[in-house]
């Protein structure tokens, strides 16, 4: 349950009305439930703290086979209960109040059951005095099973930006900056120093499968040596936001030409990076002379996220497709992109049959420019499962055509499309349109935005989402229609009295 649906004024109640169904009586205990996901609102949510203290101890009282817990807000008594929950396996808390160095060291103490047993852990850590990051580094060195950990590090401060109104960045504990202090720490816990070497004769060896690196500079050997079994990276930086002395403009060009970046690219199944131009323009943002170094050892992986690539040169799409040949799902952001010409031969060593998932959302010199990209995704993703292809903004994107869409019906296995529509071409033909999704032979979820021109209003396209909804309903096609959240929210509430539109209603 998402506390963002929930009126502030109302979090109390709501977080007692569980509390209430756990000690109803004639009490009981909650065997078969196994997870309980209570996501975060805004920082209103810290007023609940007590009621959030309350359920936990019930859930801990009563729900002896919980595994996963998500919480909008801890504090120490909370981490003091998750601590003891003898079968829980993950938890994360948007927020913390009332935290300090007392409650993280619960979680690693000897007599915990979370120091055997909890495997992913994420803490909302922003400002506090209690604590510092030396204290946390005791999760990293002294949890025994922990794979994935981290305090929310995207959640930071974003530097100031001609494209967002945000204040003076700020800092914070990150995942990164504990991991490399843990590795000292583990390096200094005899006074007498080792001789001939860097590290000692044990390494901190870590059971890390996933790391995030926020306004960081990577070292990838600090990774070989004390997570070898890490298989998912997450790269995230500002040029602009740390002092060059700490992080050099040019440290990502230098990293990948190393041969440690080589040994640790060759373990990666997911790799997600956010390059400097997705905040700020006319920063690194992957050019092609580093495309092939970055891609080079990248052959083992399964996930592929790139936000802000490209822009100082088009992102190769079908070389990546070659470069990656396990490559499940690729997803790019703020990217343009190159693919191959209209009246190019099609190279058969080129298509990439296992991947399920693409998506090419906030862009939009690629979907004017290349007018054939449909006919590019159906001849070089053949297995498409999942596609979405949204601009950033459908105000200066007319959308696709009923001819451009025809080009997708090729894809057999595709279940989910999220894609922008022509408004002119589709109302000009309504008829071709539902002739064209009908010819989707798997097509069962379809989020839909409309292009703009001339003849659209702001209510134009909920007259088209009510008639596209009737006309699927009356041919009986089993397609789930939803109009995209992000180009048209008001389409989600109505002028009057708030009432979902027909086509949203269940």
């Amino acid at each position: 349950i998402s506390m963002r649906k929930v009126q502030p004024s109302q979090y109390k109640e709501v977080v007692k009305s569980f509390s209430l169904m756990f000690i109803k009586v004639p009490r009981r205990d909650f065997r078969l439930l196994n997870r309980f996901c209570l996501t975060s609102g805004n920082k209103a949510v810290d007023e609940s703290l007590p009621q959030i203290e309350e359920l936990t101890f019930n859930l801990y009282d009563t729900a002896p086979n919980l595994k996963t817990l998500h919480l909008p807000v801890a504090s120490n008594e909370v981490m003091t209960l998750v601590a003891n929950m003898k079968s829980l396996r993950s938890f994360r808390c948007d927020r913390s109040k009332s935290l300090n160095s007392t409650g993280l060291s619960k979680l690693s103490h000897s007599s915990s059951v979370s120091k055997y047993q909890l495997e992913t852990l994420h803490i909302g850590i922003f400002k506090h005095t209690g604590f510092s990051k030396e204290h946390v580094t005791k999760l990293v060195r002294f949890m025994e099973n922990l794979k994935e950990f981290s305090f929310l590090d995207s959640d930071r401060m974003i530097a100031t930006s001609p494209w967002q109104e945000i204040g003076n960045r700020g800092d914070k504990v990150l995942s990164y900056s504990v991991f490399k202090l843990a590795i000292k720490q583990h390096e200094m816990k005899d006074r007498q120093p080792w001789p001939s070497g860097r590290i000692g004769p044990e390494l901190l060896a870590t059971n890390l499968r996933k790391i995030s690196v926020i306004d960081r500079v990577l070292k990838p050997h600090y990774l070989l040596e004390s997570a070898p079994k890490l298989t998912q990276l997450k790269l995230d930086w500002q040029e602009t936001f740390r002092p060059s002395a700490e992080m050099p403009a040019d440290w990502f060009k230098d990293m990948i030409r190393r041969p440690s970046w080589s040994a640790l690219a060759k373990k990666l199944k997911a790799l997600s990076i956010t390059f400097p131009a997705a905040y700020m323009p006319n920063t690194y943002s992957l050019p092609p002379q580093d495309f092939s170094l970055l891609m080079a050892d990248l052959q083992n992986l399964t996930h592929l996220e790139l936000i802000g690539a490209g822009m100082n040169g088009p992102f190769p799409l079908v070389p990546t497709l070659r470069l990656c040949p396990e490559l499940k799902e690729l997803l790019l952001e703020k990217s343009p992109i190159h693919v191959p010409g209209q009246y190019e031969a099609v190279r058969d060593e080129y298509i990439h049959r296992n991947l399920k998932k693409f998506h090419l959302v906030d862009e939009l010199s690629s979907l004017t420019f290349h007018k054939h990209l449909t006919s590019v995704i159906a001849t070089y993703m053949p297995g498409l499962t999942e596609l979405e292809i949204m601009p950033k903004n459908v105000r200066e994107f007319s959308g696709f055509s009923c001819k451009q869409l025809m080009e997708l019906t090729r894809l057999k296995d595709l279940t989910r499309l999220g894609i922008t529509f022509s408004t002119s071409d589709c109302t000009s033909n309504m008829p071709a349109l539902i002739y064209t999704l009908k010819e989707f032979q798997s097509l069962r979820h379809l989020v839909v935005s409309w292009g703009c021109d001339q003849m659209t209003s702001q209510q134009y396209p909920h007259h088209l989402m009510t008639w596209l909804h009737t006309a699927l309903r009356a041919t009986n096609a089993n397609i789930g229609l939803q109009p995209s959240i992000k180009h048209h929210q008001q389409e989600y509430l109505s002028s009057e009295n708030y009432c979902l539109p027909s086509f949203l209603v269940l």
